[in-house]
């Protein structure tokens, strides 16, 4: 091997290994869900913890690869064009895992367990003081539903589901990229797809109108398959993936009081929603994609992981649960948490069963739209592989609150279960193919959503799989109305729904939760150490 073709393989090696420090120490994510515990406990996450999620054993590689780097570099010479490189390389990942934790941006917080709040843009408050309708928790709650619903259509390679949603430009975009998978037998899957994390980044509010950028941290798996489902390429385990989501409308648009795309409605006239190709609704012609009537999808781009906060970035967590509770009970004087915990059963033992059943409609009164859009998709994937989840012997060991917090919308209530079963997965032909049929202990945090001022009410509800509103048997669209009256039944504006479930990691950790600061906060702070020392150690070489 000669000089030069060492010293390049060399600056790559040391490259590589730089780069590469930090996703190790991320290690991989667990699904979110029911079911699908056995993919938790035995995810190969290639990270190291120890304790309550620290990852000091990943520190403590992170620190052998550099040594490890500084013994190449003390065996073979290196270029000044790639010792440049190297310390650029080093610095940046030191500043950025430092900025990372001192910015907040991962969902770490103070000691009550509140996620750090990233700031609104001001923007924001110029949007609503134009249309007071507007309201930040429900967009971002709408913003959900359109990615699912936008995420179906193009794995389904169906262009006319996804028109409502997105402006002509990128529409014309995506059609042909559906036109080009459809001309060439595949389509695209991404399994296990779930949000980790939702965030508004950016907001503008000018003469030409509005925009609202949406940041979404995403677990899943991508696949390719062809017409009959058989596997093309594969990207081999669940990753983290991140797009980032621009919203526009025009200055003179305003929230639709009548329901919008979303809820298969036209936000011009309220009717039910037919569009053709060209974004024009059928009844009254008005042109509902140029976001002149609401706001539409005008671009997506890949963006980085950043690990955002699960919790509600726009609402107050209580210090104590104590305190969370005495003040839904001051305006809720019917509020009882052991009948709060009574639902929660409710709602776990019939979604639990839902889901393995693969028919989320036996489940849909207790979920919001967003989640019910996430779990859809999930079993879609499952289903499409012919694979369903198993839970026997299911049973629940305790209900314990964890958080509550008040936002100008919603209150969410968080609880943590503890339970056990045996979980795992079978093909259609009932043979097991993930997981195994022992039964073990599992926890989740379940967070549960209601809308703001709603006060328990002794009337027959979704628990009696009655309409809250109209009394009328059950009977939900995909949006969560009642097919009789039209309410919004699981939108939180009648009793609790669940909006979030974050499971046990591969650590044994809640994901996304405080369990995992130490861990979080270590795989930004080995980062910093790493840089810095690549830094150092390439300065003192020049």
């Amino acid at each position: 091997m000669s000089g030069s073709i060492r010293s390049r393989w060399t600056a790559g090696a040391v490259l590589a290994l730089g780069s590469a420090a930090l996703l190790f120490s991320a290690g991989a994510p667990a699904r979110t869900g029911a079911g699908n515990h056995a993919a938790a406990s035995h995810d190969d996450s290639g990270g190291l913890s120890f304790g309550s999620g620290g990852s000091l054993g990943g520190i403590i590689v992170l620190v052998i690869i550099v040594f490890g780097v500084r013994y190449f570099l003390r065996r073979n010479a290196v270029s000044p064009s790639a010792q440049t490189a190297l310390s650029a390389l080093g610095s940046a990942l030191g500043a950025s895992g430092l900025a990372r934790v001192a910015a907040g941006e991962l969902g770490v917080g103070a000691g009550n367990g509140a996620g750090t709040r990233r700031p609104l843009p001001p923007a924001v408050d110029a949007i609503r003081a134009l249309d007071p309708g507007f309201e930040m928790e429900t967009f971002l709650q709408r913003a959900e539903m359109t990615f699912f619903l936008v995420k179906r259509g193009m794995q389904n390679n169906d262009a006319a589901s996804i028109r409502p949603y997105l402006n002509d430009s990128l529409f014309n975009t995506v059609s042909k990229d559906i036109a080009q998978s459809k001309s060439q037998h595949h389509h695209a899957l991404l399994e296990s797809l779930n949000i980790r994390g939702v965030a508004l980044e950016d907001a503008a509010c000018n003469e030409q109108g509005q925009s609202l950028q949406v940041h979404f941290d995403l677990v899943y798996r991508a696949k390719t398959l062809d017409d009959s489902n058989a596997v093309l390429n594969d990207e081999g385990e669940d990753r983290r993936h991140a797009e980032r989501w621009t919203f526009m409308r025009k200055a003179a648009a305003r929230t639709p009081l009548s329901g919008d795309v979303t809820a298969s409605k036209c936000p011009a006239c309220g009717a039910e929603l037919r569009l053709g190709l060209d974004g024009v609704c059928a009844h009254c012609k008005a042109s509902v994609t140029n976001g002149t009537v609401d706001w539409v999808v005008s671009d997506v781009q890949p963006a980085a992981f950043v690990g955002y906060s699960a919790d509600s970035s726009l609402g107050i967590a209580a210090s104590t649960v104590a305190e969370g509770v005495a003040a839904l009970t001051s305006t809720d004087k019917e509020f009882a948490i052991a009948a709060f915990q009574a639902r929660v059963k409710t709602a776990f033992l019939a979604l639990q069963d839902a889901w393995c059943k693969q028919q989320l409609d036996t489940g849909r009164a207790f979920m919001s739209p967003g989640a019910y859009f996430s779990w859809s998709a999930q079993l879609a994937s499952m289903a499409s592989e012919g694979r369903r989840n198993v839970m026997e012997h299911l049973e629940i060991r305790s209900i314990e609150p964890k958080q509550v917090i008040h936002g100008r919308v919603f209150d969410d209530l968080t609880v943590r279960i503890t339970a056990a079963a045996a979980d795992y997965e079978v093909d259609q032909s009932g043979k097991v193919v993930f997981g195994d049929r022992s039964v073990r202990p599992f926890q989740e945090d379940w967070t549960f959503q209601r809308s703001v001022g709603v006060a328990t009410s002794g009337k027959p509800g979704t628990l009696e799989n009655t309409c809250p509103s109209c009394g009328a048997p059950l009977s939900l669209t995909q949006i969560g109305e009642c097919r009789f009256c039209k309410a919004a039944v699981t939108s939180g504006k009648f009793d609790w729904v669940v909006s979030r479930i974050d499971q046990e990691d591969a650590a044994g950790g809640i994901a996304g939760s405080l369990d995992n600061l130490g861990e979080q906060l270590a795989v930004q702070v080995g980062g910093a150490v790493v840089g810095g020392l690549l830094s150092s150690l390439m300065s003192n070489r020049r």
